[in-house]
């Protein structure tokens, strides 16, 4: 993989957008999406939703980079100019929802998942989404083999399994009541329990 830039000019705004060469084609869609954008739209700071991440356009000399929140440092607070990580984890959500013929209920990368004790040792989980996502809760639990139901679940961010458990993250825009399945790294299989 190589580091790529694109640039365009739209609406008489130069646009730099830097992503690794295997996240070109969404890179381009991103371009698209902020093409479509009114005249007026691209302003320096203004910060688009893009699926589970945020895009925000910064200014670079007379330029408007696209940069996506820290996931390396702090994404609360801070941001950086390649958007690899968005639209790598972007991609495999939707082609998850893509292959089961679903639309895509996007979590945020702030919003909470809940794990039951065991969850970082175990090579086989589940992720269950329990319950519809409100305020900063995605509704997600993740559940390793034997795990007593009972038990005190740890909260963490979602951000946080892109260091800990990143292949999770694939199937976290299924809506609620689905169930996938992982081992190690590899989704298992999904679906959606009676």
């Amino acid at each position: 993989m190589a580091p790529l830039r694109l640039e365009r000019h739209l609406h008489g705004v130069h646009v730099v957008l830097h992503c690794e060469d295997d996240a070109e084609e969404q890179a381009e869609w991103v371009l698209g999406v902020l093409a479509r954008l009114p005249p007026g739209g691209l302003l320096p700071g203004r910060t688009l939703r893009f699926g589970w991440s945020n895009l925000r356009l910064d200014p670079r000399g007379t330029s408007l980079v696209v940069t996506e929140p820290d996931f390396a440092g702090n994404p609360m607070t801070g941001w950086r100019d390649d958007i690899t990580v968005t639209l790598r984890v972007q991609g495999r959500m939707l082609e998850t929802t893509q292959t089961v013929g679903c639309d895509p209920l996007f979590p945020r990368y702030g919003d909470r998942v809940d794990a039951l004790p065991g969850w970082e040792v175990s090579s086989r989980l589940a992720v269950a989404r329990i319950r519809a996502p409100e305020a900063t809760d995605s509704g997600w639990l993740i559940i390793p083999p034997g795990a007593a139901t009972g038990q005190e679940p740890e909260s963490l961010p979602l951000y946080a399994l892109l260091h800990r458990r990143p292949a999770l993250l694939s199937a976290l825009a299924l809506p609620v009541g689905w169930v996938a399945e992982f081992e190690d790294d590899a989704l298992l299989g999904y679906g959606r329990p009676n």
